[in-house]
């Protein structure tokens, strides 16, 4: 099965919880789960950050991400779509790897385990899907998410 590359999309402006991707949890900063599951990975060949900080660069570069360049603000404002992050940042390392597929892990989801992200792997390339995503059912009716 081919290797492919993970993009981690990481901005530093988050209105919730301010620094959220650097926020310890278990004694790692939140990002640094994410990196260290996809590094273990037997298909991704690759971890790369995306982010407009150069803390969450220097973070991530520590527990083995690749942060080529900071990620312009354009692309890192609450309205912004982090599939235009992703393309981004393939556009500007396709010169030096080629690029057939890449997986994107959010840094928000630090349970997420190895053994799930390949198995996601292998399904994608099973059904030979043009995309996968990830979601688990809500418990809660979801009227009790809306708000008015």
């Amino acid at each position: 099965m081919e290797k492919i590359i993970c993009v981690i999309p990481a901005r530093s402006g988050s209105k919730g919880l301010k620094n959220k991707n650097l926020k310890e949890l278990k004694n790692l900063p939140l990002i640094a789960h994410t990196i260290i599951q996809a590094k273990k990975s037997k298909f991704i060949s690759k971890v790369y950050v995306s982010t407009d900080s150069n803390k969450i660069a220097n973070v991530s570069k520590q527990y083995g991400a690749i942060v080529p360049f900071l990620r312009p603000k354009k692309l890192a404002k609450d309205n912004s779509k982090v599939m235009d992050a992703y393309f981004y940042l393939i556009e500007k390392i396709k010169k030096e790897i080629i690029i057939k597929n890449f997986i994107a892990l959010l840094p928000t989801s630090p349970l997420r385990k190895t053994s799930d992200i390949d198995k996601a792997i292998k399904l994608y390339f099973k059904k030979k899907a043009k995309s996968l995503i990830s979601c688990t059912e809500n418990p809660k009716p979801l009227e009790w998410l809306l708000k008015k």
